[in-house]
């Protein structure tokens, strides 16, 4: 299994403020998915509530609906580099900025609403030694993405640099899945990390945990 201590990189920090771990905390968020931004049928597979993660002075950093049931492959088995059972192109949920953020490779994102896709790093010479597993999340712009179904190919690849502004998509790490039906917000010391425990169900009921990393920055 692979050790959270061990990963390499951060995602989506908020501006450039760097906070003390006892200023972050997450609260659960009453509002539902944003009408406004978000297409009816993403709307209808996302959870009605959510999850805000707070920063100084109770400032928002991101708000984010789980998805109530994830397209899992069956009879998954995890790898040293593939934790996560999710199918690429599936929705895990959706994500709204208030203000500019950043994500993984340090790229702008703009303040806005983006539903959020499971896919899974390149082996290729690009990206060999970045990243200690391929399970990541990709930030797609809610007016590019309004059918939920899991996509075929990858397509939603491109679509996910429309975040960023860039040829290179909006990524998010996931982390090694913990247990626990409760959000939680955790601080990891080395490098300075909180990650966002959220959980959605399976086909069958089972709980299947989500380690998003919201607050950080990258070490290189």
């Amino acid at each position: 299994m692979i050790m959270r201590m061990a990963a390499v990189a951060a995602v989506m920090l908020w501006g450039s403020v760097t906070l003390a771990a006892d200023e972050y905390r997450v609260e659960k968020l009453e509002a539902g998915p944003p009408a406004d931004a978000l297409s009816a049928e993403i709307i209808e597979k996302l959870t009605p509530t959510g999850f805000r993660v707070l920063g100084e002075d109770d400032q928002v950093v991101c708000e984010v609906w789980p998805v109530k049931q994830l397209d899992v492959k069956p009879d998954f088995q995890p790898t040293l580099s593939i934790l996560y059972p999710l199918k690429s192109g599936s929705l895990v949920g959706a994500l709204h900025f208030p203000h500019k953020g950043t994500d993984f490779r340090g790229q702008e994102i703009e303040s806005g609403t983006y539903t959020l896709r499971y896919g899974q790093q390149p082996q290729d010479g690009n990206h060999i030694g970045t990243f200690d597993t391929r399970d990541f999340v990709l930030m797609l712009p809610a007016a590019a993405d309004r059918d939920p179904k899991t996509f075929e190919g990858e397509g939603f690849v491109e679509t996910s640099g429309e975040a960023s502004g860039s040829t290179h998509p909006a990524i998010i790490p996931l982390l090694e899945p913990l247990e626990g039906d409760e959000a939680t917000l955790t601080h990891l010391e080395e490098p300075e990390w909180w990650v966002l425990h959220i959980t959605s169900k399976d086909a069958e009921g089972k709980t299947v945990p989500v380690e998003l990393i919201v607050v950080g920055e990258s070490d290189e």
